[in-house]
């Protein structure tokens, strides 16, 4: 969930300072405990085994994981500045309810923000950008036949992001990358079908990049975007979240 003040802070910083910032969603090996808890709760959160608006559990999951309580607060720090928990000091953390509000908000922004910068970015694109990002077609290719969605994920992200790795407008940039925060990449992970229909779009994303097809590139973004932003909107609807508020007195 990104609040207003939240996107306005960020434009002011760095497009570089935002990288730092973006969190890594691998639940590889290599990541830091904290970022392997996160995603499990994270998982948790989408399936719906986590209710929004729920206290979450944090002894509970600390046994289930078999750490002790500080990676869990740890990994709830990350969750909540993705917007998927709310924290508050001595009281606890609870599941933020995605509502169809901020759902609308983030992908009718994304749509615009994202396909804008591609549209500016592809007649930059150098040839190694272009073969990096064939190679990276592959290797999503791979993540989804071998059903990997923690790399496919990961992949996911340096594939859109270096289709506007060359757009001239930093702020715009950063904006995207801001949008890409939370639940957005993570798709993958939790809507059925998501990497199969990925598939096609980035391949014609890609073709168009190499024919030089700035607007028709951006297009197919901006439908690529509308398809998830659609898939991601009857998930959570599916899981009954609103935007009733939470009920910090539950347990």
């Amino acid at each position: 969930m990104i609040s207003r003040r939240n996107l306005f802070d960020s434009l002011i910083k760095s497009h570089d300072n935002q990288r730092r910032l973006a969190v890594n969603f691998s639940l590889g090996i290599n990541a830091p405990l904290s970022e392997k808890l996160a995603g499990l709760i994270r998982q948790k959160i989408f399936r719906g085994e986590l209710k929004a608006r729920s206290r979450i559990p944090q002894d509970e999951l600390a046994e289930e994981f078999g750490v002790s309580r500080m990676p869990i607060r740890e990994a709830l720090s990350i969750l909540s500045y993705e917007g998927l928990v709310i924290l508050e000091p001595r009281r606890g953390a609870w599941v933020a309810p995605i509502t169809v509000e901020t759902i609308d908000e983030t992908y009718c922004m994304r749509q615009w923000a994202e396909s804008k910068a591609v549209e500016l970015s592809v007649p930059h694109l150098t040839d190694q950008d272009l073969e990096n990002a064939r190679k990276r077609l592959i290797r999503l290719e791979e993540a989804e036949a071998s059903g990997d969605t923690a790399a496919f994920v990961d992949i996911n992200s340096e594939f859109h992001q270096l289709l506007r790795s060359r757009c001239p407008w930093p702020k715009l940039l950063a904006l995207v990358d801001t949008l890409w925060n939370g639940f957005p990449p993570l798709t993958p992970q939790f809507v059925a079908g998501q990497m199969a229909h990925d598939r096609s779009e980035h391949r014609a994303m890609l073709e168009t990049a190499m024919n030089r097809q700035a607007k028709e590139a951006a297009d197919i973004m901006t439908l690529h975007i509308e398809r998830s932003w659609k898939s991601t909107r009857d998930h959570f609807q599916s899981l009954g979240w609103s935007g009733e508020p939470v009920d910090r007195n539950s347990e």
